[in-house]
């Protein structure tokens, strides 16, 4: 994969443009794809930790109102 592959691949999990990565231009493309893989396990860590809280919220509403809550927290 060449750099600037990996600089969009980088922009695509970051969601925004590539050319705002243009100070990452010196780093190596495996620099970039390593750096790429550490920001979606700490995405996947947020997501994942989220969800266990809203869980664990929602386990003080009461029964009959769980299912109203969790549709409007989780969206």
């Amino acid at each position: 994969m060449s750099q600037q592959n990996a600089l969009e691949q980088l922009a695509n999990t970051l969601k925004i443009q590539t050319d705002q990565l243009s100070g990452l231009q010196s780093l190596s493309a495996d620099d970039i794809r390593r750096f790429n893989q550490l920001i979606e396990q700490a995405q996947l860590k947020q997501r994942e930790t989220l969800n266990n809280a809203i869980e664990e919220g929602l386990s003080y509403v009461p029964a009959l109102l769980r299912g109203a809550v969790k549709a409007i927290v989780r969206g």
